[in-house]
């Protein structure tokens, strides 16, 4: 896969939020942002302050601690999820 940064985070978020995670990008100004859980729902945190080849690491950070075997995107996360692009 021969994506640039930006068209990768576009379709890691995209997945994110198809399987019903939360995403928020928002100016956190250098607070690490990523994966929360407030009762059911779960909300990825992107921090905006940062370069996209950043905020692409962050969410790769947040989303690959989560097991994406059982779901239909399990060859594309794991493409998506590996540091080397």
């Amino acid at each position: 896969m021969n994506k640039s940064s930006l068209e990768r985070m576009e379709r890691l978020l995209a997945i994110a939020e198809s399987e019903g995670i939360a995403v928020r990008s928002e100016w956190l100004g250098g607070v690490r942002g990523g994966l929360v859980r407030i009762g059911r729902e779960a909300i990825l945190f992107v921090d905006e302050s940062l370069a996209v080849a950043e905020q692409l690491e962050q969410a790769r950070d947040s989303l690959s601690r989560l097991d994406w075997s059982e779901t239909p995107w399990s060859d594309e996360m794991r493409e998506l999820l590996a540091s080397d692009g």
